[in-house]
């Protein structure tokens, strides 16, 4: 975490915190348009307007959602010449994306063979 207030508050006698910061993370990244971000993102930096572009969404909302994504670093930028590159904080946060989608993947197939059984 590059964010300074957060390392102070992330200490062991403030458990309740930790949880709060948690949530925020989970917020963040509680929008289909965020995770298709972070899909793009796994690929390397790039900036708003390649994500635009390779999303189809407008700049003023790729803008506003990786504001929200930094806001919790989990995305962060660097300055390549005049471009503003954007890119995962922490490459342990496409972990816990690739194991959600592994538990929904579960979920699913779980759900469709129950659905198979009733129709039998």
């Amino acid at each position: 975490m590059s964010n300074p207030q957060r390392k102070a508050i992330l200490h062991p006698m403030y458990p309740e915190k930790v949880f709060e910061i948690q949530s925020d993370l989970c917020r963040a990244m509680g929008s289909p348009v965020r995770m298709e971000i972070l899909n793009l993102l796994r690929n390397g930096p790039i900036t708003v307007n390649q994500i635009a572009s390779a999303t189809n969404h407008p700049q003023a909302t790729i803008s506003r959602n990786l504001t929200i994504l930094r806001n919790v670093d989990i995305v962060a930028t660097q300055r390549e010449g005049t471009n503003v590159l954007y890119h995962i904080a922490n490459p342990k946060l496409m972990e816990v994306c690739d194991l959600m989608r592994e538990v929904l993947i579960e979920q699913t197939n779980e759900l469709s063979a129950l659905i198979a059984g009733d129709k039998e």
